[in-house]
Parts: structure tokens; C-alpha cells; sequence
């Protein structure tokens, strides 16, 4: 089935383009929030040539695509019309109780990173990419060179990155762009920083406002974009039409921007020394946390919440400069995920099972692991159940040779360098990555499992 038919096939089973609100894509999932989900014929989506899978999570239809998505994006767009930036808020159903109020949460927090998730990959490639080329001696650490690929190209992204957090959050919350971007050039704004020492306080209109700096952080500029969601609402309303072009979003900067340097930058340094608190708990735990959260992952994936990690990520990057836990995790987990649909393709009889697996195999050892996580291992139950146990024998084994990421990377073969800076002995570290492989391999091949007859 071509990119175009299946585009179109998805759109009609999701209720039509008058059905969707917003449609984006991450790295491997079609994400739709639609006016109404019930609307959406899942189980044909399912039976889709080159639908992968289909989750309803956090609210969104999020159809599993693999490496195909953008393509297949590029062409729904076609059809719907680039709906990704925010068309105003969709009429929802309230969240009920504790749960849904922390799953809508949850949700928002997540939509406000994952359409950045490609870029902050690839400026992480380029930082990987300057640490091999210094390594092997083609270019030096003190060249023009190597600050330009990485502390300007490939760090450009992270330090910015109120700028895409604050686009992203005001789409999710159908607020306006502009003025939520123009949130994030305020923190980020030189002359704020220069009024003093980041942690001293400012005198604003004879009240304290302590200097901070908001360099590759988020959690500030997203209560700021949430604050601004009611503060322009009634902007809108006092605002006379004949001044209303400057006045509403000249009350909206007023009125957001001190609360956001004064309150909410401040309050959130605390969950930041909270945060990091955490993370030296996990590193306290060493070789068991990363055990625990490899085995924990491919279950994230498989409930779409994966993607939540990321703010945990970008905060343990700005708080210690490295994650000794997650990215290494999601490596142990990647790489497990492959060896369970590298059994599986050794081991079955069926052609179109062994086709499927052999490529799904080379997908997720590439960090893209969809493929073999629906079309293989949890399809047939046992190589899902021996992979969570690979996954966490793998991820005990990278701890203890203390596998280290010091940027944001996809977790996957081609990356496995820049994972080995930090480790004693950068051999037994590569070593603990086949190792993985094998185990689940073998734990996988053991098991065995139902092999289905040939169509």
C-alpha cells in the first residue's frame, strides 16, 4: 500500500478530517487528538497494511507506524492541512478523580516535548559526532571546529529550548504562539542575566526577583504558558477592539511575565533541587535503578508514556551534566528487544514471521523498536516476557560497567560510543551491549513459543 492510500485510509478510520483536532507525529506514531474517539474504527486501523499497532493514550489515537510515519505524516497533511499548530481548544470531558487529572497532566506535559524529539536526536548525533571526530584526532577540543559542532550546532537546541517548549505547550493548550514564544525570549534574554549573579535578587517595583538562569530549562516557560491561557482570556475582554492588537497582548506580557520570574521560576529551583535529589538516589542505586527502569521501559513504550521521561532527561542533563539511568535503560531495552526478534526469526518456520522479525530485529538495534515489540514479540506472549527479562539482566550488567550517556541520544547501536566515555573499561562496556543480545537471545530461543502456521 502506498504512503498516500494509507494516509487517506487513516483519516477516514479516524472519522474524517472533520473528526480531527490536531495531528502530529513523533518518531514512529501518527498522534491524533480527535473531537470525538469514538469516532475511530480501531480495530481496522489495526488491519491496515503498515499500521504496526494502534494506542489510545493520554486522550490521543496514536497509530504505530515505525520508520514510515513522516512520510505517511507528509501526506494526512494534504489532506488535513498542517492542524498542528492549535486551531483553540476542542471541547473535552473533564477529567474525573485523582487519576484523570494526573493522566491530563501527564499528557500536556508530554505534547510539550514530543514534536521537538527528532531535533533535540539529531543536534545529541552532532554532539556525539564532535566527541568521536576529538577522539580519533581529526579535530581538537580547543578548535573553532569542534565549539561550533558542539557547543553552537549541536548545543543550540538544548539551550534554547524554552523557545520549543513554549511553541509546543501552545499548541497543547490553544493558546497564542507568539506570545508564548515571546515568554521564552524574556527568561532567556541577555540583559535579564546581566542585571546580576544567577541566585541574587532584583528589585522589581520595590519586590524581590531573584536572577535566574533559564538556559535549557521548561518547566518554567510551561506554567508560564499556562498561566498565560487565562491571563489572555481576560485581556481578550477587557481590551477594546479599536487598541486590542497591542493592548491584549500588552496586558498578557505584563501580567505573566513578573509572575513568571518572581513565583513560578523560583518555585520551580525547588522541584529542580527535588529533582536532582532523585537523581542522586538513582545513581546511589547504581546498577539496580538502571536494571529496573530497562525492565519498566518497553512496557512504557507499549502504553505510549515513554516520552515522559524526557523533562526527567533534559533536567538531569542541566542538573549533573550526564544520565548514568534512563538512556542507558532505554539501550538495554532496545537492544533486548532485538535479541528477542532475532530468536524469534532463527527459530520460527513461517516466511512472512521470519521476514518480519529479521527486519524488526535490524530496526530495533537502529533504536526503533515498534516493529518488534508489536509485530513480533508481544504478538507471540513469550518472547515479550523473555525480553523484560533480558532487558533487566541487560540493564543491571550496563550499570555495573557503568554505561553513561553525557547528551540526549537515541539509545541504539550506532550510539553505543559516545555511552562508553565514562566507563572504567570502554571494552567490557562495548561487550555489555552483544552480551544483552545474546542473553535475550538464548532466554527467548529457550522458552520458545507458539510458532503460527503459514497464511
Amino acid at each position: 500500500m502506498s504512503n498516500t492510500q494509507l494516509a487517506n485510509d487513516i483519516i477516514s478510520l479516524v472519522g474524517g478530517v472533520e473528526n480531527i483536532s490536531s495531528m502530529t507525529h513523533c518518531v514512529t506514531r501518527l498522534r491524533f487528538a480527535l473531537k470525538s474517539n469514538d469516532k475511530a474504527d480501531v480495530e481496522q486501523i489495526k488491519k491496515l497494511d503498515g499500521v504496526i499497532s494502534v494506542l489510545n493514550s493520554g486522550g490521543q489515537i496514536q497509530v504505530v507506524l515505525g520508520p514510515a510515519v513522516t512520510d505517511v505524516y507528509n501526506e494526512a497533511v494534504k489532506v488535513v492541512g498542517d492542524t498542528s499548530i492549535s486551531q483553540g481548544e476542542v471541547a473535552a470531558d473533564a477529567p474525573k478523580g485523582v487519576g484523570g487529572y494526573l493522566k491530563a497532566a501527564l499528557d500536556t506535559l508530554i505534547a510539550c516535548f514530543v514534536p521537538s524529539i527528532s531535533i533535540i536526536a539529531g543536534a545529541g548525533m552532532i554532539k556525539v559526532l564532535a566527541v568521536l571526530l576529538s577522539s580519533l584526532g581529526v579535530i581538537s577540543t580547543d578548535s573553532a571546529t569542534y565549539t561550533l559542532l558542539n557547543g553552537v550546532i549541536g548545543d543550540g537546541v538544548f539551550y534554547f529550548l524554552p523557545f520549543l517548549v513554549a511553541y509546543n505547550a501552545a499548541k497543547k493548550m490553544g493558546v497564542d504562539v507568539m506570545t508564548s514564544m515571546a515568554l521564552a525570549a524574556i527568561i532567556l534574554h541577555p540583559n535579564y542575566l546581566g542585571l546580576g549573579e544567577a541566585g541574587t535578587n532584583v528589585s522589581f517595583f520595590g519586590l524581590p526577583l531573584k536572577v535566574m538562569d533559564y538556559s535549557a530549562q521548561a518547566i518554567p516557560v510551561i506554567f508560564g504558558v499556562l498561566l498565560l491561557k487565562y491571563v489572555d482570556k481576560f485581556a481578550e475582554k477587557v481590551s477594546p477592539n479599536l487598541v486590542k492588537v497591542f493592548l491584549r497582548p500588552m496586558i498578557s506580557l505584563l501580567i505573566v511575565a513578573p509572575i513568571m520570574l518572581m513565583v513560578i521560576g523560583p518555585a520551580t529551583a525547588i522541584l529542580s533541587d527535588l529533582f536532582l535529589k532523585f537523581c542522586e538516589l538513582c545513581n546511589n542505586w547504581g546498577w539496580l535503578a538502571v536494571g529496573i527502569n530497562a525492565a519498566i521501559f518497553p512496557i512504557m513504550v507499549l502504553t505510549g508514556t515513554h516520552n515522559a521521561t524526557i523533562p526527567l532527561l533534559v533536567q538531569m542533563f542541566m542538573t549533573q551534566g550526564f544520565d548514568s539511568v534512563f538512556l542507558p535503560s532505554g539501550m538495554a531495552a532496545n537492544i533486548a528487544e532485538a535479541g528477542a526478534a532475532g530468536a524469534v526469526a532463527l527459530k520460527t518456520r513461517n516466511k512472512k514471521l521470519r521476514g518480519t522479525a529479521l527486519s524488526a530485529t535490524f530496526s530495533a538495534l537502529l533504536g526503533i523498536t515498534e516493529p518488534a515489540l508489536y509485530g513480533v514479540n508481544l504478538r507471540l506472549k513469550k518472547p515479550f516476557i523473555a525480553m523484560l527479562i533480558g532487558s533487566a539482566i541487560g540493564g543491571c550488567i550496563m550499570g555495573l560497567v557503568k554505561i553513561t550517556a553525557p547528551t540526549f541520544v537515541t539509545p541504539m547501536l550506532l550510539t553505543a560510543p559516545i555511552f562508553l566515555g565514562r566507563c572504567p573499561n570502554a571494552i567490557i562496556g562495548f561487550l555489555s551491549i552483544p552480551l544483552t543480545y545474546f542473553i535475550t537471545f538464548a532466554i527467548t530461543y529457550l522458552f520458545g513459543f507458539e510458532d503460527p502456521k503459514e497464511d
